[in-house]
């Protein structure tokens, strides 16, 4: 089975293999006060990245406050915020008319803006962008949801595994799209390869990564095969093949078998049958999707806008490359809006980190630029931390 097999959903991922404690992984009763309102983020992003528009203007603290309630108020009740509610949320010792005044003010330098007339306002993308901007750092995600990642990540079995469950927690904790792609293969190379025999006839072929990913292919073992002759292949795969980079596995046992004794190549030849493909294929197609099921229920999306998004979602090499390139770093990344290169992204905002071991992966959550980035960049950090750390757990 390939990572591209394994598309988990939000409250439908894919089937695991038996024994694999997956069937509780549900955290709808995890309070929303878990989260705290500081976010590890680099404040210079925009400053180092083109595609984000710059916020050169100047705001006082007065209109900062009062954007900050905007943007917090319209993603807690998903509708346009009025100068009174401002007043209450950001506690300001001003009077309503004053903080219309100021709302003005944001609306003329694009930070927010009015639906319809006599309604409140809304953030724009340049809104959000100021306030992800403005976030404090050394933030993180406490209490019950911390613990919730480190017992599912840490207890995952491989690779694979692992990954299937990032995507489910990332999806589950957000209520968001989850996009998380496996660490490339270029570089990675074989740590262990072991051939255990099954049943007459058959064996199993385990070849272990230095980036943790496991691979299993099932043998067909020639006739009169005996345990000697699989220690003795074993042995020479273990001094020929172990170490090499995985695309050149298969090369490696190919040409063991014109120089193996006559009575082992037979089994040599069936071992590079085994390995012949899905060892380095393009992680391009690696990608564990879940929580599509969250942007059907979210009114913050047209339906063509609906549409072509979930379409977009179903494009597995260009999530992949979407991801990555949002990705250039260790820091976390907010692309709002019009800031996406992608047209149908361009009503949704992707928040993304990279994350690495041997070999470099990233994953990244998606949904509406209505998103609340304070619990969604906790959320990130904290996914990736504990996904490192069980990587190297699983690689050692």
């Amino acid at each position: 089975m390939t990572v591209a097999d394994r598309r988990p959903t939000r409250g439908a991922s894919a089937s695991p293999p038996p024994g694999r404690p997956r069937d509780g992984l549900d955290v709808t009763d995890v309070p929303d006060d878990a989260v705290r309102m500081r976010v590890p983020l680099r404040m210079d992003a925009t400053a180092e990245r083109p595609d984000a528009p710059a916020s050169d203007e100047e705001l006082d603290d007065r209109k900062r406050q009062v954007l900050r309630a905007v943007v917090s108020e319209h993603v807690a009740r998903r509708e346009p915020v009025g100068s009174k509610r401002v007043v209450e949320v950001a506690g300001l010792n001003v009077s309503a008319a004053t903080v219309r005044n100021e709302m003005a003010a944001l609306e003329s330098l694009g930070y927010i803006m009015q639906p319809h007339t006599s309604a409140g306002r809304v953030p724009t993308d340049k809104g959000y962008r100021r306030f992800v901007d403005d976030l404090r750092a050394d933030a993180a995600l406490d209490g019950p949801r911390r613990e919730l990642v480190h017992e599912l990540l840490g207890s995952a079995t491989d690779e694979e595994d692992l990954l299937a469950r990032t995507s489910s927690v990332l999806s589950q904790l957000t209520r968001l799209v989850s996009l998380v792609i496996a660490p490339t293969v270029e570089t990675a190379r074989l740590k262990l390869v072991e051939l255990v025999e099954l049943a007459a006839g058959s064996a199993l072929l385990l070849l272990v990564a230095d980036t943790g990913r496991v691979e299993k292919r099932a043998i067909e073992l020639p006739a009169g095969t005996t345990e000697t002759d699989l220690d003795r292949v074993r042995s020479v795969l273990s001094e020929h093949v172990r170490g090499r980079r995985l695309g050149e596995v298969n090369a490696a046992v190919r040409s063991l078998v014109d120089e193996a004794p006559s009575d082992l190549r037979e089994l040599l030849r069936a071992v590079a049958d085994a390995t012949h493909s899905g060892l380095a294929d393009d992680t391009i197609h690696q990608v564990f999707v879940g929580g599509q099921a969250s942007l059907a229920g979210d009114d913050a999306f047209e339906r063509e806008h609906l549409s072509r998004l979930l379409e977009l979602i179903e494009e597995r090499a260009t999530l992949a490359r979407l991801v990555a390139d949002a990705t250039a770093d260790d820091h976390p990344t907010v692309r709002i809006g019009q800031e996406n290169e992608v047209e149908d992204l361009q009503a949704a905002s992707l928040v993304a980190q990279r994350y690495q071991l041997v070999t470099a992966g990233s994953l990244g959550v998606l949904g509406p630029t209505r998103m609340d980035y304070v619990s969604v960049l906790a959320t990130v950090q904290a996914v990736v931390d504990q996904l490192q750390e069980s990587l190297t757990d699983l690689s050692s």
